[in-house]
């Protein structure tokens, strides 16, 4: 798929929880790969903290699924001493919930991923009255993509927002390629050449291979699963 056509998905953006200080520094994730972004499924979030106060540090850390190769596409570090690490790791899911508490200062102090596995994890601190709900996430029909952050030196991350798009729309393009492959699969020539390479191929390949042969019936409702 072309850039052009990634870039006219509809990748849309959330408000800025938090505040933006004179002296703040953006830290964008879209910045860093562009209109890329979408070739990058998030392996692992990491935040520094200081106890019942906010986050000075924070991590995104991404795996780019054509190279394979694993890249920190946010990195904020604090010269702060005696923090607090805080992390989550992700499987082969996606975020499809955020909820943030902001201080009185309305000053970022703490947020909460949820997956469409149903595992929460919150950063940070924060209690009911500091919540704040985002409102694009109310339907349960968005997937979290990307993310940016506002931080200084002085107060660490005071701010957050993320990049989101439909989740069916993120699904067909993520699993484009396996539909393209059942495609060529129906080709007999083809389906000849892959079968006599079978045998040298990695696990996951043969496993992608067999899935794409299935009957109609049987392939599709892998594919519910999977877009569920």
């Amino acid at each position: 798929m072309s850039n052009e056509t990634k870039h006219k998905l509809g990748i849309l953006s959330t408000c800025n929880y938090g505040k933006v200080e004179e002296n703040s520094n953006y830290y964008d994730m879209r910045n860093e790969v562009g209109k890329n972004i979408l070739n990058y499924r998030i392996t692992k979030i990491k935040c520094q903290l200081k106890s019942n106060d906010s986050i000075y540090g924070i991590q995104f850390i991404y795996r780019n699924i054509n190279t394979n190769k694993e890249e920190t596409l946010i990195n904020v570090k604090s010269k702060e001493l005696d923090l607090i690490e805080q992390e989550m790791s992700f499987g082969f899911e996606e975020i499809v919930d955020l909820r943030t508490w902001l201080s009185d200062e309305i000053k970022l102090i703490g947020f909460e991923v949820t997956t469409n596995r149903g595992r929460q994890k919150k950063f940070g601190f924060g209690n009911d009255e500091q919540l704040r709900i985002c409102p694009d996430f109310e339907n349960n029909d968005q997937t979290i993509v990307g993310f940016g952050v506002a931080a200084d030196d002085k107060n660490g991350v005071t701010s957050l927002y993320a990049y989101y798009l439909n989740k069916r729309t993120y699904a067909f393009y993520i699993y484009s390629g396996v539909f393209s492959l059942r495609i060529k699969i129906k080709d007999e020539e083809f389906k000849k050449k892959i079968e006599s390479k079978i045998s040298n191929m990695s696990e996951k390949n043969k496993i992608l291979y067999r899935v794409c042969s299935l009957p109609d019936n049987q392939f599709f409702n892998i594919i519910k699963y999977a877009l569920s």
